[in-house]
């Protein structure tokens, strides 16, 4: 699957979409401390209007990246148990090398201390 932009791009904008929206319930609420909401009903339509657009957008944003999260989790997943079996084989490998090593040194020491 192809995706359109890179995530940061939209991790930073989503956070400040976020950000944004803090800033705007802020303000409200500053507002009403002022008191320029004379009812209270439309104070708490404005509130759960901003909330409830704020969550969408949000949720909207997420669905759309959890495929790509996903794919990439998978595709990272597979990739690091490909490098812990390297690893694994890797240290083998040079176990082996260091065992042989120690053994051809006994040997040695063997004829000579024979000699």
């Amino acid at each position: 699957m192809k995706y359109p932009a890179g995530r940061l791009p939209v991790y930073e904008a989503l956070y400040a979409f976020n950000q944004g929206f803090e800033q705007v319930l802020v303000h409200f609420e500053r507002l009403r401390e002022l008191g320029m909401f004379q009812k209270r009903e439309l104070e708490n339509i404005f509130r759960v209007f901003l909330r409830s657009t704020r969550a969408c957008v949000n949720m909207k944003v997420v669905e759309t990246l959890q495929p790509r999260e996903r794919d990439d989790w998978t595709h990272l997943s597979q990739l690091h148990n490909d490098t812990l079996m390297e690893a694994k084989l890797l240290l083998a490998k040079m176990r082996r090398k260091a065992t042989g090593k120690k053994g051809q040194r006994k040997r040695r020491r063997a004829k000579s201390e024979g000699v």
